[in-house]
């Protein structure tokens, strides 16, 4: 898994689904390097899901009002893409909540 993957999904899913690929940089993340940012807005509210250091796929949810509810990482290009996938449907199936 790399970065790479994250653009692969947004290639993969943005046929079926209104998504965003940013980078750190476009968004303020870090001013040293960029990394790609997949991003989308369901019913749910908003995600973001990047590549990071575990190696994973780190995935953040939050309310439309920007609170988190849900933060989790996966651990396989399938099981991200069936994430993005189920939030962009409006399902929580993967995604674990701290509630």
């Amino acid at each position: 898994m790399v970065e790479a993957d994250i653009v692969n999904l947004y290639h993969k899913l943005s046929k079926y689904y209104p998504l965003i690929l940013t980078d750190t940089l476009a968004v303020g993340y870090t001013k040293d390097s960029a990394f790609p940012i997949l991003k989308g807005s369901s019913s749910l509210g908003n995600f973001e899901m990047f590549f990071d250091d575990l190696p994973s796929f780190e995935f953040y949810a939050m309310h439309n009002n920007g609170e988190l509810f849900a933060h989790t990482h996966f651990y396989s290009v399938s099981a991200a893409e069936q994430a993005v996938a189920d939030f962009m449907e409006g399902k929580l199936t993967l995604i674990s909540f701290g509630q």
